[in-house]
């Protein structure tokens, strides 16, 4: 009984480990230089573009009013692996320090036009420290 429990629980393990659900959030986020404020990115959303990618990250080309919508059906989840760049008008980047970045969270909604899921961050350029990565602009 013993053995077989053991086995049981090693494959559960297993694949959980392996789930594409438990990858990390691989997203590389392009900022317009300069931007302050929230970047939410709209997942499912019909007729949109589906994400790029650069590597193993999806790349979120951020629009100036920090918005971004794909019809790349859901963000991943695990731990946060992500990478944000403030991009300037000729497509140069520069890379945000992470306490000038704060992880809001993420949801979803269920509407006439369907289920979408989003993801909330906050970026800064003035306030970043320690309170701001944690907090962003709410403390």
């Amino acid at each position: 009984m013993e053995r077989l429990l053991f086995a049981i629980l090693f494959i559960a393990i297993a694949m959980g480990c392996t789930s594409k659900y438990n990858r990390g959030t691989y997203d590389l986020y392009l900022i317009p230089e300069g931007y302050e404020g929230t970047i939410r990115v709209i997942y499912n959303v019909k007729n949109a573009p589906l994400l790029e990618r650069e590597g193993k990250y999806d790349v979120i080309p951020v629009k100036g009013n920090g918005k971004y919508e794909t019809s790349t059906p859901m963000y991943d989840y695990g731990e946060v692996i992500d990478r944000y760049y403030y991009v300037d008008e000729k497509g140069n980047r520069t890379e945000l320090d992470p306490m000038c970045v704060s992880v809001l969270g993420t949801g979803g909604t269920d509407n006439a036009q369907g289920e979408t899921h989003h993801t909330l961050i906050e970026v800064t350029h003035s306030k970043c420290g320690k309170d701001f990565g944690l907090w962003g602009s709410r403390k």
